[in-house]
């Protein structure tokens, strides 16, 4: 009898409290002071080391071992390896990354430039998009730049555009990339060539190893997307 009370109870304990122990973080896009994206920062990896790390794994045996889809489990059953604070990096990227992107040509500049033709209807195109430097040590920081254009046949105006940074990390030990998080950004922009401008920090208790940023913009449909690979190693 105890233990039917006992376990609904804990994890309904332990939901809140892995749920509301850190207030939600800002929108991306949102502009922070120096010390309000620090405060976010240490709460957000708080969220997911900590609390992740004592919560995912109260959760996992209450459960039986049943798979779950709160993120912070996923980070408790990593905990004590390299990967837990990877992975807490990468559910907090949205505080360790800007990303800001302006029109550089308008659409009839771009069509000539490509060929495009009315026919084609949307077309959304990554030109270009580069990590520097390509190898940073825990702690530092890489820029992001790229382009892409949006071109539809003429008389269609402003368009929604979602832009995303996505992180992967090589775990060695099981040989394959995993995802560790993504960044969605959405901007209302006028068709033609947009430059994206960026950059986003390594803590200085990530791990060393293989990382991957990939770029994608999406937009009425029609997405592309870009990646490239980095190195974080010490020294």
């Amino acid at each position: 009898m105890n233990r039917l009370i006992t376990r609904p109870f804990l994890v309904a304990v332990l939901a809140i409290f892995l749920f509301t122990s850190c207030g939600p973080l800002p929108k991306p896009g949102t502009a922070l002071t120096q010390e309000e994206r620090e405060a976010a920062r240490k709460s957000c990896i708080t969220r997911y080391t900590a609390g992740g790390a004592v919560g995912g794994g109260i959760l996992g045996g209450l459960l039986g071992g049943k798979k779950t889809k709160v993120q912070s489990a996923l980070i408790g059953a990593a905990a004590g390896g390299a990967l837990a604070f990877a992975l807490a990096w990468g559910h907090c990227l949205n505080v360790y990354s800007d990303l800001k992107s302006y029109p550089v040509a308008d659409a009839k500049t771009t069509a000539r430039q490509i060929g495009y033709k009315p026919s084609q209807g949307y077309v959304t195109k990554i030109k270009n998009f580069s990590l520097n430097p390509k190898s940073v040590s825990p702690g530092g920081k890489v820029k992001i730049n790229g382009s892409y254009y949006i071109l539809a046949p003429e008389g269609n105006k402003d368009v929604t555009v979602t832009e995303t940074r996505t992180v992967y990390f090589f775990d060695s030990s099981e040989d394959k990339w995993k995802e560790l998080g993504a960044v969605d950004q959405e901007v209302t922009a006028a068709l033609g060539t947009r430059k994206a401008e960026g950059s986003f920090e390594m803590p200085p208790d990530v791990p060393e190893g293989r990382y991957k940023i990939t770029f994608k913009v999406s937009a009425k449909g029609e997405e592309d997307e870009a990646t490239r690979e980095m190195t974080v190693k010490r020294g």
